[in-house]
């Protein structure tokens, strides 16, 4: 498994899918992004900025539905600013780059199916 570059693609991949379980936990969205959308001249900033923007909505959104929902949100929300302590990456991924983007995303996503039920598998 490819670990974290120094321009921090892995920990952009994580913060991809922290973003994504938190909207996943205020809204009924069920599918799990497919990798495949990860590939082919993508720019990390560009793919977590949709999440980033609807951030305090989301947590919101998983406050109205509350019980599980809101504890794991609660959760994934104080996780998200250890994945910015590195600086995102903004520009075009190579095929290295793009396999560590990849490898955050789905370590973080399987760390939180195995900690949320919640969660689609």
């Amino acid at each position: 498994m490819p670990t974290e570059t120094p321009n921090g693609h892995f920990t952009a991949g994580q913060l991809r899918a922290a973003l994504w379980v938190l909207r996943h936990l205020g809204t009924p969205e069920e599918t799990v992004p497919d990798v495949k959308r990860f590939r082919g001249k993508k720019v990390p900033t560009e793919l977590v900025s949709d999440g980033l923007r609807t951030l305090a909505r989301d947590l919101l959104l998983a406050r109205n539905r509350g019980g599980e929902r809101w504890q794991a949100a609660v959760e994934v929300f104080r996780e998200i600013p250890d994945f910015l302590q590195t600086a995102l990456p903004g520009s075009t991924m190579d095929p290295a780059e793009e396999t560590a983007f990849v490898a955050g995303f789905q370590k973080q996503l399987a760390d939180h199916q195995k900690r949320f039920g919640v969660l689609p598998r």
